[in-house]
Order: C-alpha cells, then sequence, then structure tokens
C-alpha cells in the first residue's frame, strides 16, 4: 500500500470541502435545471439530498466511490429529488444527464446490495419487495427496514448468594458440634523441653570439598639385547678321519647395540 501511495497526497473530507470553498455554479448556464444555495435558500439545512450527501457523480463514474459532496457549490433539484456534488465540474457533468448518471447507480446498487441500505435507495427497488409488503397500501409508502445485529448478557449472579453453608437443621448435629466446643474450651497445649535442647538455634558448617590428587609410582622401561649369532664349521667332515669343528661367535657387544 505504502509503495502505490508514494507521491500521492491524501486528503481529508475537510480539506477537500476547503478547497472548494467559494466555488459556485453558474445559474445562466443552465436553463432548465434548477439550483439552490445557502445564501439564497430558506431552511438550506433542511433539504433532503440524496444518497445520504455523497457526490452523485463519483458514485456513478469511480465505481460507487463515497465522495462527500458540498453543498455550498449548489444542490440541484430534478424530478424532485436534491443532488449534492464533491466539485464544480462534478456538478456541471452530472447536470448534463442526469437520469443516465442515476441508472448507473442503480446498477452499481444492484452489484453491491449494501449500497441500497447505505444510500436509501429503497424507491428504486420497490418492485423487488415482497408481496406482504406491497399487497394491501401503496408502494410509495414503504420505510427502508432496518436490520442489526443484537445481543443481551446477564450477570451470573447480580446479588450476594444468600445460602448460609454453617445452617444445621438437625438438632443432633447441633448437639454435637456444641459437645464439641465444649470439649476445646478445656484443651490445652502442652510443650516439653529439655535442658539441652533450651535455647537452641539452627547452625550451620561450610568446609572445602577434598580435591582429586593423582600420583603414579611407577615407570614403563625397556631394553634391547644383543642378538646371539654363533656359527659351528666343519661338523659335515673332511677328508681327514678327525672332524675339526671351529666355533665363530659374532655377537655383538650390548654397548654397541
Amino acid at each position: 500500500m505504502e509503495s502505490l501511495l508514494q507521491g500521492v497526497t491524501v486528503k481529508s473530507d475537510e480539506q477537500r470541502i476547503k478547497e472548494t470553498m467559494g466555488i459556485k455554479v453558474n445559474v445562466s448556464d443552465f436553463k432548465k435545471q434548477e439550483w439552490f444555495f445557502p445564501e439564497t435558500t430558506a431552511n438550506f439545512d433542511q433539504l433532503l439530498i440524496q444518497y445520504r450527501g455523497f457526490c452523485a457523480l463519483m458514485l456513478a463514474e469511480k465505481d460507487g466511490l463515497l465522495l462527500p459532496g458540498n453543498p455550498a457549490i449548489g444542490i440541484l433539484k430534478h424530478k424532485e429529488k436534491y443532488y449534492s456534488f464533491s466539485s464544480k465540474e462534478s456538478a456541471y457533468a452530472f447536470a448534463q444527464n442526469p437520469d443516465m448518471f442515476i441508472q448507473l447507480i442503480g446498477d452499481k446498487a444492484k452489484e453491491c446490495a449494501e449500497l441500497i441500505q447505505l444510500l436509501e435507495l429503497h424507491h428504486q427497488f420497490e418492485s423487488l419487495a415482497p408481496y406482504s409488503q406491497v399487497g394491501s397500501g401503496d408502494k410509495h409508502s414503504m420505510k427502508p427496514i432496518t436490520k442489526c445485529d443484537s445481543s443481551t448478557q446477564t450477570d451470573t449472579h447480580i446479588l450476594p448468594p444468600t445460602i448460609v453453608k454453617s445452617y444445621e437443621w438437625n438438632e443432633w448435629e447441633l448437639r454435637r458440634k456444641a459437645i464439641k466446643l465444649a470439649n476445646l474450651r478445656r484443651k490445652l497445649t502442652h510443650s516439653v523441653q529439655t535442658i539441652l535442647s533450651h535455647m537452641r538455634r539452627d547452625n550451620s558448617t561450610q568446609v572445602y570439598l577434598p580435591k582429586d590428587f593423582g600420583t603414579q609410582t611407577k615407570l614403563d622401561n625397556s631394553s634391547n639385547v644383543p642378538r646371539p649369532q654363533i656359527f659351528l664349521a666343519g661338523l659335515r667332515g673332511g677328508s681327514t678321519p678327525t672332524t675339526c669343528m671351529v666355533k665363530v661367535n659374532l655377537t655383538r657387544a650390548v654397548d654397541e647395540t
């Protein structure tokens, strides 16, 4: 909506009326129409203006636009009915062919039935009234029927309740309550306190919670010993009858590994 109204000034009804103050219809421009003005007409405020005072031309040309008319511009009398307009141009355009614009307003009211009640167009739709309303009597004496939604609401409890819940009609029940009250009068409340608990009060203490500690006593160590490499030679024997075996130890020392 804001994007459509950019650069457009929205005027109120009072601003529109102020803009047309001092502007009037020139009666000499019309020979057959009769115009009324506040300065020259007695009881001008009591004239029954059609369409609740809205501009007749705007209703016909602007798709039922409800734009208040300014009676100071001039009120047109056509077929014993009075019409007001929002501008001098609208008054001139409507006066050229009033019957055509009145018919256009009636056609628009058929599309939007709420305009019949709002603009009081019942005289244009008397032929559509139920037969029970026009069977006995003149149709022109009909009055618009105003309908509205109504609702009523009552308080749940207007007056304070008069029910006494403590009331008892049984005399034996009253006797039982009397005995109970009599016994309560002879009752006493006793309390016992020892020397150790005398003048004791509540104490509170606070300690620091133990912390988590961790210790380690063992270490993982490893050592690498030399791989023994011992070779024996001469076990198969040779050409001599005695076997000469030679043992060769090639194991590396520990400090060399």
